[in-house]
């Protein structure tokens, strides 16, 4: 007999290189022909194109666990094996030869994990019945050991499969744990273990005592089992003959079985009859009754109906109906302080009414209905008439308060009397109409553009009288010394000391002119904004400060304002949380109209302040810088114009002021004869001192651009002045620059823009000094110099030999 390829150790070797990496020891390999059966067509071994495949057993050790399984190995194109799949024996459920196969070389393996169980389990087929028994006999060894349990096995006898083990002893896998607690190991199995392990896997004690007491009562050799196999079916025969024989010999009995039969089928079909009879009379009852059902159905849904039809009526009756103190107080109520909680439940009433009978909130089958349009419409007459009545009430009280507070002097400033304007009477007045402000917004917002206008107008006029009546109070009630505006003159009338009085107290008051009334603006501002519904920022954050300096407040009124409404939106979980830039716009429109002209009394104090000090533009400039960096909100537009327009004003009058001062610089070269330090050069540094005092915040750039002027107008005139006598121009360069630097020594060294034009002037010195000194030299040495020409001259015509000696 051929060579096993279970027993070919390189095909054992190729399988362990094929699944190298797994951690998985070859049992058995063994190589297989593999064909797809086909379900339902048992006479055909479907064995069409068979494929060589590999069928090898290995177990993986994990801790005290072992797991088997079953890997199929195919031929790659260079003829190595490589994994094609692999089964956990642990799904083995059943092992079948099929019995079609004549040889009995092919058999079927079923696994109860298959994902498909309507496709067939392919067919493996060995080379002889041996390598079936050595595969099958090595997995049901392996199951019993590692599983504990044996799979189904069908189609192979079971004595046989036992004889067959005690004919051969193959190498077979047997589990054997060292003493150093290792792996399993391999190892060859004798004939005496192999009985044993026969006996107790395949057949228990009791089965095989049973077959041999079997086998005993037959006078055959064990090895006769195809014998054995025919007598029992010759036995089988002739049981079932005797059977049908003696049915036979039973005739009479069966024709008395067969009368009683009769009988009891006469019986049947009266029974049927009577049955039948029942069943049509039981179904036209059941129709009776199916049709009292029905018609008590139907009066059952209608009553249901008509019960919700008579509730869903109640509730639109309610829904439409208005109640008569709503309606008297939206028609012809008053709006005096103590009914405006009457009015806002009357409007809070209507606009929930109306936005109930809008779509959204109302079913659209009831939006078309006579009733609900007719009560639209009467509600919308309301609104109309309650919005008519509010405005016209609301335009007469905002005219009303401020032509009270104006007919009353005592709230405006008085001679030797400034007084800060308080709005605290007027805005608590204010806020009892906030809520209905909000409501009418909701209501129409169209009407909102008349009464923010009729606020504006009323409210612009008293601004601009406590404006103006503030700084006329504030001019008059400050002291201070005017300085004259000829500060580079040539002229010396005007003597030095009349430019240091102090004029502080200018600065004073305009700073106070800004303490008092730009946080003010801003309050109203704000205080407008969401007292008339605007839907923008807040203009001053909590705790914001307005003015770029806390503690710049004056004492003389109360800083307690409060722009807080003290209400909540009416929409407010349905607030928008960006700003509305419509709104916006509108707001600013109408924060125009609303402080529209309060910026000429402002700009009397600037001009006021210039003729006094030109110089205290520097420290006006630098305050109103301060607080033009502290308006950042959008909403207060108005007011950063109006200190932007400032800045503007008093940029401009410190302009015309050093304009003027640089006419001075340049009428100094219209004298006939100028000699000496020019006038103007000491002057500027005390100028400049008194400029640098001034300094305030953002007005650096501003001082610096006028110091760039008056320096660069006092050096073109300085070089005008000396080109007028040239045999003394270096000298009256020389006196002047230097003048220049030491006068402005000091300053230099801490203004960096003087400081640019020390070193100009110290360079221009330099230059002076050395054309000067040259001109001395040549003076001195000329006719020696006219000597040293002439040397030169000759040793260009005749050598030095024929040159006399004078």
């Amino acid at each position: 007999m051929a060579k096993s390829s279970a027993d070919d150790e390189e095909l054992r070797r190729a399988c362990e290189a094929a699944i190298e990496g797994t951690k998985q020891k070859i049992v058995l390999s063994i190589r297989v022909a593999k064909s797809q059966g086909i379900w339902g067509k048992s006479g055909k071994l479907g064995r069409h194109m068979a494929k060589p495949r590999v069928l090898a057993l290995s177990t993986k050790s994990k801790g005290q666990r072992t797991k088997a399984f079953l890997r199929v190995l195919k031929y790659s194109n260079g003829g190595v094996l490589e994994p094609a799949k692999l089964y956990k024996l642990k799904h083995l459920s059943k092992v079948e030869v099929i019995a079609n196969d004549p040889s009995g070389c092919t058999f079927t393996l079923g696994f109860d994990n298959l994902r498909s169980q309507s496709v067939a389990p392919p067919q493996w087929t060995m080379r002889n019945v041996d390598d079936r028994n050595r595969l099958l006999f090595c997995i049901l060894n392996i199951c019993k050991d590692v599983l504990g349990r044996l799979p189904k096995v069908v189609g192979i006898d079971v004595v046989e499969m036992a004889l067959w083990a005690k004919e051969n002893t193959p190498t077979v896998p047997k589990q054997m744990n060292q003493q150093d607690g290792g792996g399993p190991v391999e190892a060859t199995v004798t004939e005496s273990d192999l009985k044993v392990s026969v006996e107790r896997e395949l057949v228990s004690q009791a089965e095989e005592e049973d077959m041999e007491a079997l086998l005993g009562t037959y006078v055959m050799g064990i090895g006769e089992a195809e014998a054995f196999s025919e007598r029992l079916k010759r036995e089988l025969l002739a049981l079932e003959a005797a059977n049908v024989h003696a049915i036979l010999e039973s005739e009479p009995l069966v024709e008395e079985v067969l009368q009683g039969l009769e009988a009891a089928t006469n019986c049947v079909d009266d029974m049927d009859e009577w049955l039948g009879i029942f069943n049509v009379k039981l179904r036209h009852m059941r129709e009776d009754i199916e049709s009292i059902e029905t018609r008590n159905n139907k009066l059952e849904m209608q009553s249901v109906n008509n019960v919700s039809l008579i509730e869903e009526l109640d509730k639109l009756l309610e829904r439409l109906r208005v109640p008569s103190e709503y309606a008297a107080c939206l028609t012809g109520g008053s709006f005096d302080e103590e009914r405006m909680l009457q009015n806002i439940e009357a409007c809070e009433w209507l606009t929930g009414a109306l936005r109930g009978l809008q779509v959204p909130n109302l079913d659209p089958i009831y939006a078309n209905m006579c009733a609900v349009k007719e009560k639209r419409t009467e509600l919308e007459k309301l609104k109309t008439t309650f919005v008519r009545r509010a405005s016209e009430f609301l335009r007469n009280y905002f005219a009303s308060l401020v032509d009270f507070m104006i007919s009353d002097k005592s709230y405006f400033s008085q001679r030797g009397q400034l007084k800060r304007p308080d709005h605290a009477d007027l805005r608590y007045k204010c806020r009892t109409y906030a809520r209905l402000l909000q409501h009418l917004k909701s209501l129409d917002k169209n009407c909102l553009g008349p009464l923010r206008k009729a606020y504006c107008s009323s409210l612009n006029l008293l601004l601009r009288r406590e404006a103006r009546e503030f700084a006329n109070e504030l001019r008059a009630s400050t002291k201070a010394s005017r300085n004259p505006t000829v500060w580079l003159e040539a002229s010396t009338g005007s003597s030095q000391s009349a430019h240091n009085a102090d004029t502080s107290s200018v600065s004073e008051a305009y700073a106070k002119m800004l303490t008092i009334f730009i946080p003010l603006l801003v309050d109203e501002s704000s205080f407008f904004a969401h007292f008339m519904c605007f839907e923008v920022p807040a203009l001053v954050p909590p705790g914001g400060v307005v003015n770029g300096n806390k503690g710049g407040n004056y004492n003389d009124a109360d800083d307690d304002d409060d722009d807080d409404l003290g209400i909540m939106d009416i929409d407010e979980n349905d607030g928008k949380a960006g700003k509305n830039s419509a709104d916006l716009a509108a707001l600013n429109e109408s924060l125009q109209d609303l402080l529209n002209g309060i910026q000429d009394d402002f700009y009397a104090v600037v001009d006021w302040a210039y003729k006094i000090d030109p110089l205290r533009c520097i420290s006006m400039h630098g305050i109103t810088e301060r607080y033009l960096s502290g308006q950042k909100a959008d909403a207060a537009g108005f007011v950063r114009l109006l200190l932007g327009d400032l800045e503007s004003r008093i940029s401009m009058q410190f302009s015309r002021f050093v304009d003027e001062a640089c006419h001075q610089i340049e009428r100094n070269e219209r004298n006939v004869r100028q000699t000496g330090v020019l006038s103007y050069i000491p002057r500027f540094a005390t100028l400049a001192t008194r400029m640098e005092q001034y300094i305030q915040g953002q007005s650096r750039d501003l001082v610096d651009q006028a110091y760039t002027k008056f320096v660069s107008i006092m050096f073109v005139t300085l070089e005008k002045i000396a080109q007028t006598d040239p045999k003394y121009a270096d000298v009256f360069l020389l006196e002047n620059y230097a003048a220049f630097q030491n006068s402005l020594y000091d300053l230099a060294n801490v203004v960096p823009t003087l400081a640019k034009f020390y070193h100009q002037a110290s360079e221009a010195y330099e230059q002076a000094c050395t054309r000067h000194i040259s001109m001395i030299i040549f003076y001195q040495f000329e006719k020696l110099f006219q000597f040293a020409r002439k040397i030169e001259d000759l040793m260009y015509t005749i050598t030095p030999e024929e040159v006399s000696l004078w």
